[in-house]
């Protein structure tokens, strides 16, 4: 940004009003400061210039800040621009600062030069900045310093812009905290979600698992009877043959794919019998 801290240079018509303003006569009062992007050989340029080489945006002085050093006064003239309120970028080699002379009416009272300036963004630059500027100024301790409001209707839409321009930056923090805000509690809503589903799942997995427990003990218990049920048949068969005077005879029943073979009774038995 640029750097107008080296100091100020009155104007013919500034020098004379402060002649007044330290005899005690006259109020200095301030109206406003203003950029331009002209070019001068010196500040003497600007002695008899009611106006900048090239004006561009005015700023409503915001502050004064006075301090008093024996028979000297400074004062802080504090103003700021947003990058909003500026429809093209420029470099700032000039600010004016403006006041009202014993008539009212307003003159370029003091001016401050930058041979090397700094660039002024506009509102399409991308985000919104901020510039504020500082300017000392001099006088005595008697002196009386004042601001005087907008009246022109230059100076009020300058107003009305700056205000503008903060109510936007307002606006649209307030609208990214509610968005953050809003995203937060989506991905929240979107964990609670997860969970719940991975506690159904393992609850399902759970019953699941009980269910084929249960399976597989019915199933086991069936096949226990019915190899119980077998040997039973077995054991029966044989009886009832043996009884009958038959043999049983053949490789043992493991061996066997379909059924025991049976035969007739065999010379032993019938000798017996």
């Amino acid at each position: 940004m640029s750097n107008f801290s080296s100091g100020y240079a009155l104007t013919t018509a500034g020098a004379k009003l402060m002649a007044d303003v330290e005899a005690g006569k006259l109020t200095l009062k301030l109206t406003k400061m203003q950029l331009g992007s002209g070019h001068a050989n010196t500040v003497d340029d600007y002695a008899t210039r009611s106006a900048l080489f090239a004006p561009q945006n005015a700023m409503i002085i915001t502050s004064i800040t006075t301090e008093d050093a024996g028979d000297v006064r400074t004062c802080l003239l504090t103003a700021s621009l947003t990058s909003e309120a500026v429809e093209a970028g420029y470099e700032a080699t000039e600010l004016g600062i403006f006041a009202q002379d014993s008539t009212g009416k307003e003159i370029l009272y003091g001016v401050c030069y930058d041979s090397t300036p700094g660039y002024i963004a506009c509102k399409t630059d991308g985000n919104n900045v901020q510039m504020v500027f500082h300017v000392r100024i001099a006088t005595t301790s008697k002196t009386t310093v004042e601001l005087v409001l907008p009246k022109t209707a230059e100076e009020l839409v300058a107003l009305a812009q700056e205000n503008s321009a903060k109510a936007i930056d307002c606006a649209t923090a307030a609208a990214k905290s509610a968005s953050d805000a809003s995203t937060s509690n989506s991905y929240a809503q979107a964990a609670m979600s997860s969970a719940a589903d991975y506690a159904s799942k393992a609850k399902n997995s759970a019953t699941d698992a009980a269910s084929s427990a249960t399976a597989a003990s019915t199933q086991a218990a069936a096949a226990a009877a019915s190899q119980s049920a077998i040997a039973d048949v077995q054991v029966s068969v044989e009886k009832m043959y043996r009884a009958m005077c038959y043999d049983i005879v053949g490789p043992p029943p493991e061996f066997m794919a379909v059924a025991n073979f049976i035969v007739g009774a065999g010379p032993a038995a019938m000798a017996s019998g």
